[in-house]
């Protein structure tokens, strides 16, 4: 270490422990590691800082970005924390006990040269002999483009299928059966519903759409399925209900929390035939999301007194709280699978993605709008329809496509690390 790099140390721990000076039996160490785009072949990029006397203390993280890692499109992300030689993956997310989140989600754009400088780490953060290597990860968040508009402009509908051949329906102006069939470019008329509604939820594809709940004035447990050319009636829901999720299939549907006279955590399954009873949600909600399969969904965010960020796995039988999304909100959407989420839309909220355990932030919707809806995968999503915070009604589409760090053309940073042992 440097004169200068071990005077800097000296005074973050000062400043931590209030004793002023160090005293000289006070080991610190500090890290500096220069990082290139060419670095970057795999997911994780990992730091090895040698063997760490057990009880150290971290006293300062610090980045310096001196050129921003973009593809031409946007910028990259970088998700930080302490791996250990317990965990051999040395995987990012920081999900164990005796791994640690420095930073999370920090998008290293072009604002500034220095992006964080001196963030000091809480002195609570006491490192084990264990920990001998920082993990970093940096991710491309997909980027949102417009796509061709709905034909009718509405809010509050439902959809599914793929970006190439999504399928959007129902909504409100006030109560609407428009279908329409998207097919990567542009949307078409499709057979209307037999029960026009709003608040409704919808699952499947384009060619095998299920359509369930909502409201007509009154709520719903209508149910409906489609063929690529019209819908006729099936099996209700057993608790008729609006503002609710689902995800799945046509021939296994899965629908979950809503609003009866109440807030509703009730779960149901569907068999291609009819409902039964399924685990109720652990929060109960409403104006929430959901993705996935019957036996593997996923629900998010919604509203109970206020906006929430819950999320919640379901393995076909009961349903396991997780890791909650980096923003507070409601009245959005989402598409992919329980190990691939995607959620966007609602207002002052970005685009997240979910790898399973954590959610990181993407980029915005260029459109922001709430009560919209969307289909596809975490890759190749889909956005139609809703309502701007200015309360225009909108029909327009954006397509999400993700990008690679093999799109790097350029970056470069600087970390550095400064920890402590008595």
């Amino acid at each position: 270490m440097s004169i200068l790099e071990y005077s800097v140390a000296k005074k973050i721990y000062n400043n931590l422990t209030g004793i002023s000076p160090a005293p000289d039996e006070v080991q610190i160490i500090s890290k500096k590691v220069d990082i290139e785009y060419t670095d970057l072949s795999g997911t994780n990029y990992i730091i090895d800082l040698g063997p760490i006397p057990e009880g150290c203390v971290l006293l300062h993280s610090q980045l310096d970005l001196t050129v921003p890692f973009t593809d031409g499109s946007g910028y990259a992300v970088l998700n930080s924390g302490l791996g250990t030689q317990e965990e051999s993956e040395l995987e990012y997310p920081v999900d164990k006990d005796y791994r640690r989140l420095i930073f999370n989600n920090l998008v290293l754009d072009s604002t500034a040269v220095i992006v964080a400088q001196g963030e000091i780490i809480n002195d609570d953060l006491t490192l084990n002999n264990f920990v001998n290597s920082l993990v970093l990860r940096f991710n491309m968040p997909g980027v949102w483009s417009a796509g061709g508009n709905l034909n009718t402009a509405r809010y509050t509908l439902a959809g599914c299928g793929t970006q190439t051949d999504g399928l959007s329906f129902g909504g409100y102006t006030p109560y609407l059966a428009t279908t329409e069939e998207y097919n990567g470019s542009s949307w078409s008329a499709g057979g209307n519903l037999a029960t026009a509604r709003r608040h409704l939820a919808g699952c499947g594809t384009q060619t095998a759409g299920l359509s369930f709940g909502g409201w007509t004035g009154s709520l719903s447990a209508v149910t409906e399925e489609y063929n690529g050319t019209s819908w006729s009636g099936s099996g209700a829901l057993n608790t008729a209900r609006y503002n609710l999720a689902g995800c799945g299939s046509q021939s296994a549907g899965l629908s979950f929390g809503g609003y009866t006279t109440e807030i509703s955590g009730i779960t149901e399954e569907y068999n291609g035939t009819s409902w039964s009873s399924g685990g109720s949600l652990n929060i109960q909600r409403y104006n929430l999301a959901g993705c996935g399969t019957q036996n593997s969904g996923l629900s998010f965010g919604g509203y109970t007194t206020t906006d929430v960020a819950f999320t919640e796995e379901y393995d076909g039988t009961n349903w396991v709280i997780s890791n909650n999304l980096n923003t507070i909100t409601s009245n959005f959407a989402g598409c992919g699978s329980q190990t691939a989420g995607l959620r966007f839309g609602g207002l002052s909220a970005p685009t997240e993605e979910y790898d399973g355990t954590n959610w990181s932030i993407g980029r915005n919707l260029n459109t922001e709008r709430k009560q919209t809806s969307g289909c596809g995968t975490q890759t190749s999503g889909l956005c139609f329809g809703g309502v701007t915070a200015a309360l225009i009604i909108t029909s327009s589409t954006e397509e999400y496509d993700q990008t690679s760090l093999s799109n790097l053309t350029q970056g470069s940073l600087t970390f550095y690390v400064t920890y402590t042992h008595v």
